[in-house]
């Protein structure tokens, strides 16, 4: 029987390589590790976030693959055709194959640890290289997040637009808004739930219902202009609530979870740490995505659809699930499609 893996130290304890960049986390689950805090989803914490499951309904977390019909960051657009197997001689046949084209940061997606490193260190989870991976043998890819069964946890909702709604306080997704971490501990305390290592952050802000009232031409214009959305604080307040809330994997309806633009002049403002590194950090931009991405090996979800989630929580008066969510199994994979469902 494999010993349980080692709780995560107290935030001001990082970085735990010394030699390493700010914040990170690298040799906590060994030297050679690709999981990250997935590392914490051993069968028992997986079997106690199973008991989440009551009442037997299950909502898909995934939007529709051509969603956002246009995307931002300079993304392509999806591209799918159905192929009808035909035989030799050309007559058509009740047998159809489909092809897909897709970038797997362009809709619902999960960021694997090779998305997004240090920016100035140039490292990613575990102090690899840019040429590590770009190597053969597919470290740190997410298909080994699929080999080990993908992403099972207790889910936690927050619902950031009604938070707002109740609080009387302005909530436009659609524009360079961030979400302080006072606001995030409100809306946990509102819900009652505690937080326990394992967990797995579902924050809804509002961008996917945004997005569906646009016309196709507001679409084209929100693609073409410079990435302005809601999104979490890039600050040491919100990386040391998700650290110390024990969260394995963060994921949001917003296209960046924190907010975009990742570098700017929000990135210069105060309450950072007087240290060197981390001013190096913020004005590297992507804060947040360095610290959980590269420093943790915590996952982060983006464009989430989660809507219906939200609708069920309140129905049913609970602001936690059971998530089942398994990434493709490409090969030194950066990204993919979350593949998720949440079950109540």
């Amino acid at each position: 029987m494999s010993s349980p893996p080692p709780r995560r130290p107290p935030f001001s304890s990082l970085p735990l390589d010394k030699s390493g960049p700010a914040g990170n986390a690298w040799g906590l689950y060994g030297p050679s590790d690709e999981l990250g805090a997935l590392n914490i989803l051993t069968p028992s914490t997986v079997l106690l976030a199973a008991s989440e499951i009551r009442t037997g309904h299950r909502v898909s977390l995934d939007w529709a693959l051509n969603n956002p019909t246009f995307p931002s960051f300079g993304r392509p657009e999806f591209n799918w055709k159905m192929i009808n197997r035909s035989h030799p001689d050309g007559t058509k046949r009740i047998v159809n194959d489909d092809e897909l084209h897709i970038n797997t940061q362009s809709s619902s997606q999960w960021d694997g640890f090779r998305h997004y490193g240090y920016q100035k260190a140039g490292l990613y989870y575990g102090g690899r290289s840019q040429q590590d991976v770009e190597g053969s043998n597919g470290v740190i890819g997410i298909d080994r997040v699929a080999a080990k069964g993908g992403v099972t946890a207790r889910g936690v909702v927050l619902d950031y637009v009604g938070f707002c709604e109740r609080k009387n306080l302005t909530c436009d997704a659609l524009s360079a808004q961030s979400i302080p971490a006072a606001h995030l501990k409100d809306m946990l305390a509102e819900t009652g739930v505690k937080t326990r290592e394992g967990d797995l952050l579902l924050l809804r802000t509002g961008f996917t219902e945004a997005y569906q009232k646009l016309d196709t031409q507001e679409r084209r214009d929100l693609a073409k202009r410079p990435p302005q959305f809601m999104g979490v604080e890039s600050s040491k307040e919100v990386l040391q609530w998700i650290w110390e809330s024990g969260f394995v994997a963060v994921a949001s309806d917003a296209p960046s979870f924190e907010m975009s633009p990742l570098v700017g002049e929000h990135n210069k403002l105060g309450g950072i740490w007087k240290g060197e590194s981390w001013e190096e950090d913020m004005q590297g931009g992507g804060l947040v995505h360095q610290w959980c991405l590269a420093g943790w090996g915590v996952m982060i979800g983006e464009m989430w659809d989660l809507e219906d989630l939200v609708k069920k929580a309140r129905e049913l008066g609970r602001w936690t699930c059971f998530v089942s969510s398994v990434p493709l199994k490409v090969p030194g994979g950066v990204a993919s499609p979350p593949n998720a469902v949440a079950i109540f």
